[in-house]
């Protein structure tokens, strides 16, 4: 079903026609008037069982860059992550396996309550934490696309393995320096950090100093050297090593935006 903004000829902003659509249909509407951009809601029926085979097609038919779905667990009052279907998370594992394009995973901990989407007075904080890999390139350059809104401060963290432990690296790190001056060190809105690190614990206390951010950005597969390092985390497969770093420390209360190129191109 394709939601139209008018109906039988009375305009959107009607409170008796915004009471009866669905509040997402209304958000992104609303969207659509502050952003000066085009919005197509679209609202599909599936079975859970091929649901990911409706959302890879409709993603190709519109040739879409990148597909963003909600996490299978939602944060409680108490600031903890409950799961509320199960049956998201097989589907997110399966369209992040067959998605024809990158895919986000966000885990929501109230980003939209603490933004007021009114013109330029829209403000958020955004923190990539970038280790190097493909995935973590593409999160880089999702939130370089952010950062083109002037309410958006975007922090880019490189974190730099300790030379002793990088030895076999020197490549990838050549090929992740260059797409990181591309992006990042020519574009001067772009707040940039370096920094080292040799252990899990170094790196949960450098994220610490970032928590006070409203979105961090992160891929799902980093360097194979920095899986090693995480290797002792629990892992949740749809976030992978980082994004569930992010999501099981209770010093954290930012939203997570977890991104992954496809895995077939």
């Amino acid at each position: 079903m394709v939601h139209k903004a008018r109906k039988k000829g009375l305009p959107f902003s009607s409170k008796l026609r915004q009471s009866v659509k669905d509040h997402l249909v209304v958000a992104f509407e609303d969207f659509q008037q502050l952003g000066n951009v085009t919005i197509r809601p679209m609202k599909a029926i599936s079975a859970t069982s091929d649901m990911h085979e409706d959302i890879c097609s409709s993603a190709e038919n519109k040739q879409a860059a990148m597909v963003i779905l909600p996490y299978h667990k939602e944060q409680r009052l108490d600031g903890t992550l409950e799961t509320i279907r199960c049956d998201y998370e097989d589907i997110n594992q399966r369209v992040v396996e067959h998605a024809p394009c990158s895919v986000g995973i966000l885990v929501d901990r109230g980003l939209g309550g603490r933004i007021h989407l009114s013109g330029s007075r829209f403000y958020c904080t955004v923190t990539v934490l970038h280790f190097g890999g493909k995935d973590d390139n593409e999160a880089l350059a999702y939130g370089a696309r952010m950062a083109e809104h002037p309410g958006i401060n975007l922090r880019v963290v490189h974190f730099i393995m300790d030379a002793d432990a990088a030895i076999d690296q020197h490549a990838v790190t050549i090929i992740n320096e260059s797409i990181l001056a591309e992006t990042v060190l020519n574009n001067k809105s772009i707040h940039y950090e370096e920094r080292k690190i040799r252990n899990v614990a170094e790196i949960v206390s450098i994220v610490r100093e970032y928590s006070g951010c409203n979105l961090f950005v992160v891929g799902r597969n980093p360097e194979p050297l920095v899986g090693l390092t995480l290797s002792g985390i629990s892992n949740s497969p749809e976030l992978g090593l980082v994004g569930s770093l992010l999501t099981s420390s209770d010093f954290l209360t930012a939203s997570v935006l977890v991104v992954q190129q496809p895995q077939h191109h």
